[in-house]
């Protein structure tokens, strides 16, 4: 029996399948919103309890790490050329070419135009 001033035991990290589960269903709606939710409903889990174990298992909070998971692509895009920075905005589901340029700039440190054009320097 607990005593009083115990500490409630922690919240588990997702196991190993959930897990996979909630990455393959990011990777595959990365194109689409993706609220709290769906992700919880893809662990059979409360958003509250999918949240912490989410956490706990990445590092990271769900927003954040689907917002980094969307990023990447747009990385992946912009290297291959043949989308405009609106396209990959809309491909990647930011609201706005300007939100896309402003979370880019933020997570990479330069803006994609700037990303993109320095990719064809490399090639």
């Amino acid at each position: 029996m607990p005593r009083p001033g115990d500490k409630a035991p922690s919240s588990p990290a997702l196991d190993h399948q959930r897990l996979r589960r909630v990455m393959q269903f990011i990777d595959a709606n990365l194109h689409s919103p993706i609220r709290l939710k769906d992700l919880a409903d893809v662990a059979n889990l409360s958003p509250f309890h999918f949240a912490r174990a989410f956490r706990k298992a990445t590092g990271e909070s769900p927003h954040r790490f689907v917002r980094g998971c969307r990023l990447e692509k747009a990385k992946q895009l912009l290297i291959e050329g043949n989308a405009t920075l609106a396209e990959v905005s809309l491909i990647c589901n930011f609201s706005s070419q300007s939100s896309f340029t402003r979370a880019f700039t933020r997570a990479f440190g330069v803006p994609p135009g700037a990303f993109r054009m320095g990719g064809k320097r490399r090639r």
